[in-house]
């Protein structure tokens, strides 16, 4: 009865313990995603939409314009096609940071493919995943490896980074390890914390290593169910 009892309480303050937590994380998650919100209208209304009204403006001068030169209308037109090339780019930008197209279309191996050789520092990438996984499941993988790139690039001053993304026991594993200079704090900076919260969410565990002057090793587990 003593043992039966000894249990109850121990999962009622564990229970109690993991409440604050929980509604802490769920709290983070909002707030991550209302940033997340502004953050791209702020990036629409200040730069493509921004270019689009002035391209519009331009057109439309150089149509209500009379007897213009040849030479005039080839330096307009000139003009308002770098404006489109520089609109497309802000734009693509914009989508990169909501969900890649090719995740979507390819799925998560051309997916960190991709996000591998835009990194600003060197990876060292390992995809063997076999076939699609699930769509919450790629874009959790991709999100986490896109913000430990990041770390790395801002935080670490790394050289290299080494991604290793398997398949095996219904789960998908991703390794990200860097050569920076360690001492990351899961329990301190919006990024680890983030990377928690989203994995969490998911069902899956997530271990940091980032002993001193060693670098940083993430390894994530998320099942694919």
């Amino acid at each position: 009865m003593l043992r039966g009892f000894a249990d109850l309480v121990a999962t009622a303050i564990s229970n109690a313990v993991a409440r604050p937590e929980l509604d802490s994380s769920r709290a983070r998650i909002v707030a991550a995603e209302d940033e997340a919100r502004r953050r791209i209208e702020r990036d629409l209304h200040d730069g493509a939409q921004q270019r689009l009204v002035s391209l519009a403006l331009r057109l439309r001068s150089a149509a209500s314009t009379d007897h213009v030169g040849l030479d005039w209308m080839r330096e307009q037109l000139t003009d308002a096609a770098a404006e489109v090339v520089a609109a497309l780019d802000e734009l693509r930008e914009v989508s990169h940071g909501i969900h890649p197209a090719l995740l979507s279309e390819g799925g998560l191996g051309p997916a960190l493919r991709a996000l591998s050789r835009r990194s600003a520092i060197p990876v060292e990438l390992d995809v063997s995943v076999a076939g699609r996984l699930p769509h919450t499941v790629e874009a959790t993988g991709y999100y986490v490896v896109s913000e430990a790139l990041t770390n790395a690039v801002k935080h670490a001053r790394a050289s290299v980074v080494r991604v290793v993304a398997d398949q095996s026991h219904a789960a998908l594993r991703l390794s990200i390890r860097d050569d920076g200079v360690g001492g990351a704090d899961p329990t301190r900076g919006s990024g680890l914390i983030g990377l928690t919260d989203r994995v969490e969410a998911m069902g899956g565990t997530i271990l940091v290593e980032s002993p001193v002057g060693s670098g940083t090793a993430l390894f994530v587990s998320v099942p694919l169910d």
